[in-house]
């Protein structure tokens, strides 16, 4: 969509007629999907809803916690994770459970079972459980946790910034660190903060011009 944008600019520039841009919601999401309409095409198999469940992990999801409306994360990708799971929890061994193969036939009886254990603790314990044994585990967050959460404030995740109406506010910092570019953030513009620098650079418009845009109420 950003290239076509681009390109639909280009064109104006050179010929002074626009563009219709149309693209549909699901084309874009087809593009990170395309696994999926592969393995369709080779199996013949119409995919459906999987939620958080994976066939290469088991178990894979996210399950209650003690509390109210309290959830963790856990992805178990092989045998060795699944070998600590066990002995973090508590489980006997399982023999039948030691293979992928073994986990994916007996997936509803391990998440069943899983949700029991995480049900009866707090989120945070079971993380830091399961953890400390490399298995792969978090508590699902809302805005707030990731306000306290020691990893993201460790990253600079999350920036405090000034807003001119809201006042402070954190905000999500930009993911991408460049070794030469500095890093900057800003809140988001009031309605028509930049419409006189606009006015004046892109349109080149003087000041009696935009006073009777802003007069008649074109323009904040």
């Amino acid at each position: 969509m950003a290239v076509a944008v681009l390109a639909a600019w280009d064109h104006r520039q050179r010929t002074g007629v626009g563009q219709h841009l149309d693209m549909a919601q699901t084309e874009a999401a087809a593009y990170l999907i395309g696994e999926v309409y592969l393995e369709a095409a080779l199996t013949g198999i119409e995919p459906g809803a999987r939620g958080n469940r994976s066939d290469v992990a088991v178990p894979h999801g996210v399950y209650p916690s003690a509390g109210d409306d309290e959830w963790i994360a856990i992805a178990v990708p092989d045998d060795v994770s699944w070998h600590a799971l066990e002995r973090a929890i508590g489980w006997p061994v399982d023999e039948s459970l030691s293979t992928l193969d073994g986990r994916l036939a007996a997936r509803d009886a391990i998440d069943e079972r899983l949700s029991a254990w995480t049900s009866a603790r707090p989120a945070a314990d079971s993380a830091s459980l399961l953890q400390a044994v490399h298995v792969s585990a978090m508590p699902v967050m809302g805005p707030v946790d990731h306000h306290a959460d020691p990893h993201m404030n460790e990253r600079c995740a999350i920036v405090t910034l000034q807003h001119p109406e809201v006042g402070i506010e954190h905000h999500v910092a930009n993911p991408i660190r460049m070794g030469l570019t500095q890093r900057t953030a800003m809140s988001a513009p009031c309605l028509g903060a930049d419409t006189d620098k606009v006015l004046r650079r892109w349109l080149d418009l003087r000041d009696e011009e935009i006073e009777l845009l802003v007069a008649t109420g074109v323009c904040k």
